[in-house]
């Protein structure tokens, strides 16, 4: 549930727009894991994993719906695994042990700055330990690029209706894989993207000022988060 501040993440709206895209995470190991166990097939489902133990230690408890799937799914893939370098077969291990939960909630490396943009008041990250290991052979780079697409489409349909530009704390579903892509990795955004987002957000809060009340501030906050975090990840995608 949301916070209600004007940090990305601290409205409801937004996670729920991040709870849809860990849902297709989920469903996509457990599509992987009924398929025949190759060299590509358990790389795919390592970096579904390595993305969920990202986004969601809640996915893993064993006592939800989706956390013995997801061990299951890791144990029909067990004789590759086997072949895997060491550092990834530990983790995917782990969690065909059930220990997926514990190890989703170690916190990833974000500055003080990155957490304050995604949650005002907080001081440990949102997200957890990004595990490089799972995602080092090419099926696995290119599932998390798969992943990225997700994001941008649902960041795209939050600016396809001008109507949601000033209003995005409370329309924008997909404002929260924002954050996302700012620990996914390996990745790449158009920044010709990043840069409509970044001009319609501006317009957006423009509007605000236009006929100023009594939230004005708050979405002063708010844009200037968003555009700070969109701004971050130019920087990143913007080839040198």
């Amino acid at each position: 549930m949301g916070t209600w501040d004007d940090g990305l993440l601290d409205n409801d709206t937004a996670l729920d727009g991040l709870g849809d895209l860990k849902q297709t995470i989920a469903a996509d190991i457990v599509a992987f894991g009924a398929l025949s166990p190759t060299a590509t097939s358990t790389a795919k489902l390592g970096a579904a994993i390595g993305v969920l133990l990202q986004l969601s230690a809640y996915d893993f408890g064993l006592e939800t719906a989706t956390g013995p799937t997801i061990a299951a799914a890791v144990k029909a893939h067990e004789k590759q695994i086997a072949k895997l370098p060491s550092a990834a077969r530990k983790i995917l291990d782990a969690v065909g042990a059930g220990q997926g939960e514990t190890l989703a909630g170690r916190p990833a490396k974000m500055s003080a700055r990155q957490i304050a943009i995604l949650h005002k008041r907080a001081s440990t990250p949102p997200f957890g330990k990004r595990e490089p290991s799972l995602f080092a052979q090419k099926a696995a780079a290119t599932y998390v690029q798969q992943v990225a697409r997700r994001c941008v489409s649902m960041i795209d349909e939050d600016f396809e209706d001008e109507s949601n530009w000033s209003d995005l704390c409370r329309e924008g579903m997909g404002i929260g894989c924002v954050g996302v892509l700012m620990v996914l990795e390996p990745c790449t955004v158009p920044s010709s993207k990043l840069e409509r987002w970044r001009r319609a957000a501006k317009k957006g809060l423009a509007s605000l000022r236009e006929d100023p009340d009594d939230e004005l501030d708050f979405h002063e906050g708010y844009y200037a988060n968003l555009d700070a975090a969109l701004a971050l990840l130019q920087k990143r995608f913007t080839k040198k």
